[in-house]
């Protein structure tokens, strides 16, 4: 072993204590082999994993427990059958641990519920699902009687009779479509190939589309719908429009915030202005047609202004 733990878990290290005339391990521990599992052994219970045989309601909580849920049961004997032991299997329920006991029935070949669940009824049709229906207890009985048996029996070989050809053909063809293994491998490499061909070359193709899932091939149908299909004139028209009106626009809007500030600066500039052509008039610098002139052309700057920004 690997380490000196998993030596002890597994019973296989000998304490330096130990001599043969201890005998073997377990006894030298006064310990059973079986652990947890047999300490109730005194009372002839021993823990196993029991696995459900069938659906069950739960008595407890009216839950189902499928078909094959494990459970740690007590396992102990409660009689006999003839020669056959009747097991008990005691168990507790996984949703509300409600306790469950189960015995085996040797007459019937069958599980038997004696407490704490009940058995899910299921009906089936045996066409549906393509089993073979077993015969009752009345035709079993019947079997047991020499005259029914071999009525039966002569039933049997004319029914063998009519059905042989058949099974020969049958038979025959499985044989020959079998019988070359190397052709069998061959045809199914060649078929798996072009499968594997056909999916790349529809991945490749939606990777193209900018898809990020496997298209299925198209159809004759597909084609038919997809051309039975027609758009109103109007809404061509005025997709035509959006997309002229998109590529007419600017890729940079101007934003309000903007707008008002490119306005304020300009009232600005335009009270300097004529705050700069009074002070000259009242020095004496400037005759009052001249601050008319510079006016008018403060004016028609800022109508130029406007023009462009425009």
């Amino acid at each position: 072993m690997s380490t000196l733990a998993a030596a002890r878990a597994d019973n296989f290290y000998y304490p330096p204590e130990w001599s043969p005339k201890k005998g073997g391990l377990n006894k030298f521990h006064g310990q059973h082999a079986l652990r947890e599992r047999a300490r109730k052994l005194d009372q002839g219970i021993l823990v196993i994993r029991f696995e459900m045989p069938f659906n069950v309601w739960c008595g407890g909580c009216n839950s189902m427990i499928g078909k094959g849920v494990r459970f740690n049961a007590e396992k102990k004997q409660v009689g006999n059958y003839y020669s056959t032991k009747i097991w008990s299997f005691t168990m507790k329920s996984p949703c509300c641990q409600h306790e469950i006991v189960i015995h085996t029935d040797p007459k019937n070949t069958e599980y038997v519920i004696i407490s704490g669940a009940q058995r899910k009824t299921e009906d089936f049709d045996v066409e549906d699902a393509e089993t073979l229906l077993l015969p009752a207890d009345e035709e079993r009985d019947k079997l047991a009687d020499p005259m029914y048996k071999l009525e039966h029996q002569e039933e049997d070989i004319r029914k063998k009779k009519e059905e042989e050809p058949v099974l020969v053909r049958l038979q025959r063809l499985s044989d020959s479509r079998h019988s070359d293994d190397y052709a069998l491998n061959r045809a199914l490499r060649d078929r798996l190939r072009s499968q594997k061909k056909r999916v790349a070359e529809e991945k490749k193709s939606a990777r193209k589309m900018g898809l990020g899932v496997r298209l299925l091939p198209p159809s004759a149908e597909d084609a038919a719908a997809a051309a039975s299909v027609k758009f109103a004139s109007k809404f061509e028209k005025s997709r035509k429009d959006k997309r002229a009106a998109i590529k007419a626009s600017s890729i940079f809007p101007e934003s309000p915030s903007s707008a008002s500030k490119d306005k304020l600066d300009l009232a600005l500039k335009k009270r300097n202005i004529k705050a700069g052509a009074a002070s000259m008039l009242m020095a004496g610098r400037v005759k009052p047609s001249s601050l008319q002139s510079v006016g008018s052309r403060s004016a028609s700057t800022h109508v130029r202004v406007l023009a462009r920004r425009k």
